[in-house]
């Protein structure tokens, strides 16, 4: 058994890995840098302002209940809600049987310039028919209420923000990089609709108050004003965001289009199981913030105000919301591990909870109150709209990825987890126009000055060497290298000689035509080889291409028919009964090598990361 000081020791070097890969990806270029920590900082700055627009409508809706309470006007007098401009109260559920629904203020437009009616309405007093303002004005309480649990929504959502913009840069996902982008355009988006929309509530609200029984009472005062500068703000801030956001997104597509598919020990067909999963992966997480969101909503919705009364199945809706609660979580944990593990039993669990989760949405959404909600608001709407779409699609791409198991995704996955664990970083070979060509004369040049060309020289048969002996023997060989091609070059080399390169076709070749041939010297050479013998010569030597001598311990020569020692050696060297006439062969060298390293010979310059 580990003792507990191992254990411990051993989840602090976990951890301290995984910070170090984190570091790793975060740092990767000055890009990925950029975008952690413009993420990082939107994400406190919008999450700041978010703050304070709950605040203000936090202020207006208790504006809104004590003026409400001071008329003593409660929701047992009935729901009010907007409809078509209109100011409508009704007894039931609006659309259904005893709904017993009147019009209070009717939509008619006004010809008076807003700043009239604010200095109009600012020396009012209390009106005459109290009550009948503050029935006027009912549905505004409900809508300042919806725009608090709105903010908190967008509060939660810039913060889910930050997580996928860190789980874009760890696992270097394009699918996660462009929902990032698509996040942040939805965000804005929202921003402008919420500017406009709050716009369309003044003017309804100024309306009302003009026209209704308030006799231009206006119960908020300035609130419009503070509360609409905040709404202004994020949105240029939001605008902002997204146009920074667009070109590092554009910079970071360039950057992982080069890496993050085209990985060592891949395979192109685990490369696109991996961006299915990928896919799901960003698809999951949209759908477990939307579910999530979306249940929250709702329950808070129909647990508080006018709509408590109107739900007749409220613990149906209460039950149906708790068990969606509870199993979001498990749910998104068994789609993230079952795929990527490819294991069988808990994919069909969460095949089971998505179906589950499915039929729950749609009878929802078969609920006379729940549609009547999400006619009566919009980010309600959107929130479950979305979430019912990305379940469904959720459930499609899982599918997709259940027929791709057996390909070798988990195992690469594994391979890939165990060698981040040890502090590898992947191997990525570049693609397309970054990878180097080689068609130029000076690139093909300067490759075929490092490829490892042969000169073999044969004289006779081979012998066991004494190392105590041998030191004797082991000299510099007495031709050098230029000599060599001078020789060649004017056709006097000698006629056992045979040059070649380092075909290995042509070299057995040649070696089919020799009687007796025995290697003896091995050296590098620059373009040819030679293979030939020295009778005044009987030594035996190694030499590199420097003239360096190898040590005599490092030099062990044997011939498996006969063994003989130094002092058993022939006087003389039995020649070839058959000389081989010089074959050449030049342009041995590829005319491109794509990929290769520009100096294979030494590991100085190789690119680092993982071999596997």
């Amino acid at each position: 058994m580990v003792n507990q000081k191992t254990r411990e020791w051993m989840k602090h070097v976990l951890w301290i890995s995984r910070v170090k890969l984190i570091y790793a990806r975060i740092t990767l270029t000055r890009y990925t840098t950029l975008y952690f920590f413009i993420a990082l900082t939107s994400c406190f700055v919008l999450v700041g302002l978010q703050l304070g627009t709950y605040a203000s409508n936090t202020e207006g809706a208790t504006a809104v209940a004590g003026f409400l309470q001071q008329a003593n006007i409660s929701t047992s007098a009935g729901m009010s809600y907007l409809q078509s401009g209109d100011v409508v109260l009704c007894h039931g559920l609006p659309g259904q049987e005893g709904a017993n629904c009147k019009t209070l203020v009717r939509n008619t437009h006004s010809h008076m310039h807003v700043r009239d009616l604010l200095s109009f309405d600012e020396g009012q007093d209390a009106p005459d028919d109290l009550p009948g303002c503050a029935l006027s004005l009912m549905w505004l309480q409900d809508v300042l209420q919806d725009a608090r649990r709105e903010d908190l929504g967008i509060l939660v959502y810039n913060v889910w923000l930050l997580t996928l913009s860190v789980a874009t840069l760890l696992n270097e996902s394009l699918p996660h990089l462009f929902a990032g982008l698509a996040a942040r355009a939805l965000a804005a988006g929202w921003s402008g609709f919420r500017v406009k929309g709050t716009s369309n509530l003044y003017d309804t609200y100024l309306h009302v108050v003009e026209t209704g029984k308030c006799r231009g009472f206006d119960p908020l005062g300035d609130w419009w004003t503070h509360n609409t500068s905040h709404e202004i703000i994020s949105l240029v801030f939001n605008a902002v965001l997204l146009v920074l956001m667009g070109g590092l997104t554009y910079k970071l597509f360039r950057v992982y289009a080069l890496q993050s598919f085209s990985r060592v020990g891949a395979s192109p067909e685990v490369n696109r199981v991996y961006k299915l999963v990928l896919l799901l992966s960003v698809v999951l997480q949209l759908a477990g913030f939307f579910t999530l969101g979306q249940t929250a909503l709702w329950m808070d919705k129909i647990a508080v105000g006018a709509v408590r009364d109107l739900a007749e199945h409220f613990f149906l809706y209460l039950a149906e919301l708790i068990v969606t609660a509870v199993l979001v979580i498990p749910w998104l944990v068994l789609g993230w591990i079952s795929v990527r593990r490819e294991s069988k039993p808990l994919f069909l669990v969460f095949s089971f909870i998505s179906l589950l989760l499915i039929i729950m949405s749609t009878m929802l959404f078969t609920s006379p109150l729940n549609r009547f909600v999400i006619k009566e608001w919009s980010f309600y709407a959107t929130m479950s709209i979305s979430a019912y779409i990305l379940l469904v699609a959720t459930l499609a791409i899982a599918i997709v990825c259940r027929l791709h198991f057996g390909k070798g995704l988990a195992h690469f996955l594994r391979v890939t987890e165990a060698l981040e664990g040890e502090d590898f970083t992947a191997v990525n070979f570049p693609k397309g126009d970054d990878a180097a060509s080689f068609t130029d004369e000076k690139s093909r040049f300067d490759l075929e000055q490092q490829q490892p060309v042969l000169e073999y020289s044969y004289s006779g048969p081979t012998y066991s060497y004494d190392d105590e002996k041998a030191a004797s023997h082991i000299r510099k060989p007495s031709k050098s290298m230029s000599a060599i091609f001078s020789e060649d070059a004017a056709g006097k080399s000698p006629a056992d000689t045979i040059h070649m390169s380092s075909s290995t076709a042509m070299f057995m070749d040649a070696m089919a035509n020799r009687m007796s041939m025995s290697p003896v010297v091995v050296k590098p050479g620059s373009r040819t080889a030679s293979i030939g013998s020295n009778d005044s010569d009987r030594s035996r030597h190694l030499v590199r291409a420097d003239s360096a001598v190898l040590p005599p311990s490092s030099l062990t020569l044997a011939n498996p028919l006969r063994s003989q020692t130094i002092g058993e050696r022939p006087t003389a060297v039995p020649e070839p009964t058959k000389p081989v006439p010089a074959a050449v062969r030049s342009g041995s060298v590829p005319m491109q090598a794509v990929g290769l390293p520009r100096r294979p010979s030494d590991g100085k310059n190789k690119p680092p990361g993982n071999y596997f």
